[in-house]
């Protein structure tokens, strides 16, 4: 099973390079408020999700590991609702 969870590393970081692509697109373009970069690194660290796991069922400080992970992706999250109401309120003004 670790071995198939760690090929989404490998998903999670071409996640992670496309939504920092589209960040910078969108800062270049006066586009501040993108939630690109946000929904991709918290996609990017759910998908880490699964690896973390299977490490946290051998080795118990894993799941702090996991605990921090999911705590980082919450915040991602939130930032990028954030920034999408923010783009909405721009668009409307």
């Amino acid at each position: 099973m670790m071995k198939y969870t760690g090929y989404l590393h490998i998903l999670a970081l071409a996640v992670a390079i496309y939504g920092t692509y589209h960040q910078v697109d969108a800062v270049q373009n006066n586009k501040p408020f993108s939630p690109a970069l946000a929904i991709a690194l918290t996609v990017m660290l759910l998908l880490r999700v699964p690896n973390q796991i299977c490490v946290a069922t051998r080795e118990f400080h894993g799941w702090y590991s996991v605990f921090g992970t999911l705590m980082g992706a919450a915040g991602f999250a939130f930032l990028g609702y954030t920034e999408y109401q923010q783009s909405k309120k721009e668009k409307k003004e």
